[in-house]
Formats: structure tokens, C-alpha cells, sequence
């Protein structure tokens, strides 16, 4: 019962979610070098303290975002509306050049103090037929990890901890022949705490190789490793014993299979291990590994040249040795895309 309330509540609160879905099917032209692609999911997750880290532990997202440890497990439906406008230059002789910005949102129907935003900036350059550049940039302001003792006053008393990321990324992809894609990442990023945390303000950069297969017409495998190195203040405010420095190890694998031109199916494993680097004597980081493995799979209809219905499953499972029990999460989400 619990449930279809929460259901409820977050339909009547989506207005705008039902006129998507009734505007799904109507034929729209796009206008001339610009596009945009409009997209609403309906969610539910079994952890929503988990929630928002899970769905980030992609290559294309921020596999390395904080979250937070806690015995509490509460479900919610969450509603996740997007918008990404593009506009794509006439070609020069460096090539064309691709901007977009894409505005993503997450709203909890019963836990409203997890509703956040996700920004993002980016541009593709490409240069040459083989050849293309991407910069970009992503901000999530104050976003809501869950509450935690802080150290700053020496009372440890229970506050809220929130974290604003800032994210700039590199991306240099090359068509190697016709059935290979490689491309290299990098990432450099600056995540800020609220002020009772300030000693967890991290500055962090990221490196690896990702490599595209194109099997044949119907199967494409995707394999991807980054290295991330987090260095946190709290390594040298030594009084907080609170160091969340860190190395991380990210490994991915992939494969999009389409069962006929308007069908695909999208499947992917992901792992990832951070290990918390602090040498503070009486931090309860200090010799911490903390372990994730997710699974996922998404199936993806075409309904027309600019319409799409999605259903997608994403498991995650995360250990610690700072806890006797693991951390799961499980996201079940049905989505609409229209292109216009």
C-alpha cells in the first residue's frame, strides 16, 4: 500500500511526464543543425541511500562519487526528467563541432531531501573522419549523501553531509580500422563539502583506455579500465583523523546486441575497487577497501525515427571492510526518449 501511494503521489506530482507520454507519437522535424533529445524514467529503488552512486558507475558519468554508509534501507520511486539540446556547426576544415547542454534531475517521492540536479556541458570536435575531441564539464550542486558524525567540533555530533562535484573531462577517440575504436580518458575533478565535512574536500584525476568492438552488424563490446587518485585536506588537518584520500580501480565490460532494427538490448558488468589511502592513527579510514560489483541491462524499442521506450534493471552490490554486511541496490526503471 505504501508503494502505490508513493506511485501515486509521484505521477500527480509529473504533470508533465503524461503530456511527454502523450506527445510521444506526434511527427516533429528537427530545426537545422540543432536538435534535442527529451527524456523522463519512472523508478523505483529498493536504497536510496545508494541510489545516486549506482546509477553514476559509468564510463560516460562519475564512477568515483561518495556515498554513504548506512544501516537504513529505504525504497522510493524516483522520476528522472533530462533534456539535452545540441547544435552541431557547419564543417570547416578542422570538421565539425558538436555543443550540448543536458539538465538531468532526480525528485524522490517520499524522501524528498535526496532530490538533486545533474548539469552538464560538453563539445566534440572532430578532427579528421577518423578522428574527434570532447571536453566537457559536470556539476552536481549539494547533493545529499545521508547524515554522519562530524569531527570538526570534537562533539560528533550527527549532521548532514552534502557534496557538490566538479568535473572536467577529456576524451580523445580514434577509428582504428573498421572494427576497432579506441579511445583515452581523462578526468580531473574537485568535490566540495558542506562545512561540517570541510576536511573531506577532495581534488581528484582519472586515466585509462576504453576500446569499442563492432563484432558484425548486430553486436557491439565495449571494454574500459580507469585509475583514479583522490587526494582529500584531511591528510593534512591530522586533528580530524577524518582522511577520505584514495586510490581507485574502475573496470567495465559491455555489449549492445540488436535483435532487429527497432530492438536492442544493452548488458554490462562494472567493478569497482577504492582503496582509502590515510595513515592517521584512530581514522576509521585507515586500511579501508571498499569493493562494488553491478550489473545491468536495458531494452531499448524504437517506436519511430525520434521516439523510444526503455526498461531497464540495474543491480549493485557493495562491500566494506569498515562493516560486517553489504550494501545492495536495486534500480527498476521504465523511460520515454523523443528526439525533436
Amino acid at each position: 500500500m505504501t508503494q502505490g501511494r508513493g506511485l501515486g503521489r509521484l505521477i500527480l506530482r509529473g504533470r508533465s511526464f503524461l503530456v511527454f507520454s502523450a506527445l510521444l507519437f506526434a511527427p516533429c522535424e528537427a530545426m537545422a543543425d540543432w536538435s534535442a533529445i527529451a527524456e523522463t524514467k519512472v523508478l523505483y529503488t529498493d536504497n536510496v541511500f545508494e541510489h545516486s552512486s549506482a546509477k553514476r558507475m559509468t564510463v560516460s558519468e562519475d564512477p568515483s562519487q561518495p556515498t554513504s554508509v548506512s544501516v537504513k534501507k529505504l525504497g522510493d520511486f524516483v522520476w528522472e526528467p533530462s533534456l539535452d539540446v545540441r547544435h552541431i556547426s557547419s564543417p570547416t576544415n578542422l570538421g565539425s563541432t558538436e555543443v550540448s547542454l543536458k539538465a538531468q534531475g532526480a525528485i524522490f517521492t517520499d524522501n524528498p531531501i535526496f532530490n538533486h540536479g545533474n548539469y552538464r556541458m560538453q563539445v566534440k570536435q572532430t578532427l579528421d573522419p577518423e578522428t574527434s575531441l570532447l571536453l566537457r564539464y559536470r556539476y552536481v550542486p549539494n547533493l545529499f549523501l545521508g547524515h554522519n558524525n562530524e569531527r570538526r567540533t570534537g562533539q560528533r555530533l550527527e549532521e548532514e553531509e552534502r557534496v557538490t562535484s566538479h568535473i572536467w573531462r577529456v576524451q580523445l577517440e580514434r577509428r582504428l580500422t573498421e572494427l576497432f575504436t579506441a579511445t583515452l580518458v581523462g578526468r580531473y575533478g574537485l568535490r566540495q563539502f558542506n562545512e561540517a565535512f570541510a576536511e573531506r574536500d577532495t581534488t581528484f584525476w582519472t586515466s585509462g583506455p576504453q576500446l569499442e568492438w563492432a563484432v558484425n552488424s548486430w553486436l557491439r563490446l565495449t571494454t574500459i579500465y580507469l585509475y583514479e587518485r583522490g587526494l582529500a585536506d584531511g591528510r593534512q588537518e591530522v586533528e580530524f583523523k577524518d582522511d577520505v584520500s584514495y586510490r581507485q580501480h574502475f573496470a567495465s565490460l559491455g555489449a549492445t546486441a540488436w535483435v532487429s532494427p527497432a530492438l536492442s538490448l544493452t548488458a554490462g558488468y562494472g567493478y569497482r575497487q577504492k582503496l582509502f589511502t590515510s595513515e592517521l592513527v584512530g581514522d576509521s579510514h585507515r586500511g579501508v577497501v571498499d569493493t562494488t560489483h553491478q550489473g545491468s541491462a536495458e531494452l531499448r524499442y524504437e517506436v519511430n525515427p525520434v521516439a523510444a521506450i526503455t526498461l531497464g534493471f540495474q543491480r549493485t552490490q557493495r562491500s566494506s571492510t569498515a562493516a560486517a554486511r553489504d550494501f545492495l541496490n536495486t534500480n527498476t526503471s521504465l523511460g520515454l526518449q523523443w528526439q525533436f
